[in-house]
């Protein structure tokens, strides 16, 4: 039987070879948007490793997010019946770029919207929590993928144990994500950490008067994140001495930072943010004339010791019919203050 193919023709195909994988990992597939990359996850199982692998979610974030983080994630108060959830995403002029209704996204053979609500995101991973069952997961929302923690409850001694407070963040200098939560234990005050690269948990008893700082001040408060700890307030302080309590997530142990503040009306509303990649302490004061006066300290290192920290005084600001609870981050960033 005579071969009719073309020699020619032959030889031009092979020359046209496949393109070797790190060209198309570091000139086609870091360059893509979130939502394609997932899709090309489907082409090849050596694609789908590929873009799953650590190293290229770390460059992929670095390259198509480098500054501050511009989301805002809204959601009813907790107690309330079938709650609204709302992941909101800006570009760096805080124009809208999206809206995503949470609850509709939900993996519900995790979690359901009624019971679940979303206490830290970082990254793009949202954890979340289930007052139910005490559980903790962290999901994915680009990929629906979930993460349960299996704790920091165990389910079989449930009504022994309370959350005060958690947070969840990347601790950059160990490459780490890590939850930390402040749970009560009867009478007894316990920190819990949690590394989503080990997938354990890890419990430290605390000393009884860490329990009474964390009973007077702290019931499911927001967390900041800064350095590697975790940093909550109370909402409301007091004139006199106040405290932050921390937990670092490298150490695995708290850290109370005393607070003396005088505040001519007796309490005034305070919230915790990150400025300058420094902890930042914002208290607001309500004018008689109906201006909100925000009072600003940031934390900074004094001298050669490692301990020792200073809150430097910002010029006060006034503001006019702001929510102090819906005044996040992304304000800052627009007041040209932040980073």
């Amino acid at each position: 039987m005579t071969n009719t193919s073309s020699p020619k023709k032959s030889k031009s195909e092979s020359t046209f070879k496949p393109l070797p994988d790190h060209l198309i990992e570091e000139n086609i597939l870091i360059r893509l948007a979130v939502k394609p990359l997932i899709r090309f996850t489907c082409v090849s199982k050596g694609w789908s490793s590929m873009i799953s692998r650590t190293k290229f979610t770390k460059e992929h974030l670095k390259l198509w997010y480098p500054s501050n983080d511009r989301t805002l994630i809204v959601q009813d108060d907790r107690d309330t019946v079938g709650e609204d959830k709302y992941y909101l995403s800006f570009d760096e002029n805080y124009n809208l770029n999206e809206f995503v209704e949470l609850g509709k996204k939900y993996p519900t053979y995790k979690f359901n919207t009624l019971n679940t609500c979303v206490v830290g995101s970082c990254n793009g991973l949202l954890c979340m929590y289930n007052e139910d069952n005490m559980r903790l997961y962290v999901w994915n929302l680009m990929t629906n993928q979930v993460r349960d923690t299996l704790g920091p409850a165990p389910r079989c001694r449930l009504e022994n144990y309370e959350l005060r407070c958690v947070g969840f963040g990347y601790v950059s200098s160990i490459d780490e994500y890590k939850i930390g939560c402040l749970m009560f234990y009867k009478k007894t005050l316990l920190s819990l950490v949690f590394s989503l690269k080990t997938g354990k948990w890890t419990q430290r008893r605390q000393r009884k008067k860490y329990y009474d700082v964390i009973l007077a001040y702290l019931d499911n408060e927001t967390p900041v994140f800064v350095g590697d700890t975790i940093y909550w307030i109370s909402d409301t302080i007091e004139d006199g001495e106040s405290y932050i309590i921390g937990l670092d997530l490298v150490e695995e142990d708290m850290v109370i930072i005393s607070l003396f503040v005088h505040i001519p009306d007796g309490f005034a509303p305070a919230k915790l943010f990150r400025m300058q990649g420094c902890l930042t302490l914002c208290l607001i004061e309500s004018k008689d004339d109906g201006r909100n006066v925000l009072h600003v300290r940031k934390m900074v290192k004094r001298g050669d010791e490692e301990d020792r920290f200073m809150w430097d005084k910002g010029p006060p600001l006034a503001i006019l019919r702001v929510s102090f609870h819906l005044f996040t981050q992304a304000c800052w960033e627009r007041m040209k203050i932040a980073d």
